[in-house]
């Protein structure tokens, strides 16, 4: 009986990692995917010479190209959390984009941010244009083409919050920062 209390102890346990290993890789999966869209979006702007817009909700990332001949923005990738694939990342939102802020700040002056707490709750845009730069056609940052991150949250253990950031220098350069604390 003892043995067997044991083994089920070790069961639990065991199991309780495994779903928190699988939890931080489909989180992982989910920020290096939102990286490589707007890389992609970038690549994209400049090689076909259009401008390409990114909207941003709470769940997703769009990507949409200028098509000159229809006059119209026509999708041309998008990262969604979806059921399927994401429903540790959805239960209770634990994971969500809190959206994008002006300005990138070096990696020895990321322990002094304080990254936002909220799920982001309307769209957000960012345009890259042809040679590279990006616009703001929403006109929500302060400073133009200053550089703008984006955050992740990550909000699976109560009390401990951590954010990954995305950043997109206005040189072209984008990276992405993983496991930023809150405070």
């Amino acid at each position: 009986m003892v043995t067997i209390g044991v083994v089920t102890i070790l069961a639990a346990i065991s199991f309780a990692g495994l779903r928190q290993d699988e939890f931080d890789g489909q989180y992982r999966r989910f920020v290096q995917d939102v990286r490589g869209a707007l890389v992609r979006a970038r690549n994209h702007a400049i090689d076909q010479q259009t401008p390409v817009r990114i909207d941003v909700t709470n769940d997703q990332l769009l990507v949409t190209a200028w098509n000159g001949t229809t006059d119209t923005w026509d999708r041309i990738h998008a990262v969604v959390m979806s059921d399927a694939r994401d429903t540790l990342l959805l239960a209770n939102e634990r994971v969500c984009i809190y959206g994008f802020g002006e300005g990138v700040q070096t990696p020895s002056q990321l322990a002094d941010i304080t990254p936002p707490s909220d799920c982001l709750s309307d769209t957000q845009q960012l345009q890259f244009e042809a040679d590279g730069t990006f616009t703001d056609p929403l006109n929500a940052f302060v400073v133009p083409n200053s550089g703008v991150t984006l955050w992740i949250g990550d909000r699976s253990v109560p009390g401990q919050e951590r954010a990954a950031l995305i950043q997109v220098f206005p040189g072209g350069l984008i990276r992405a920062f993983d496991n930023i604390m809150g405070s």
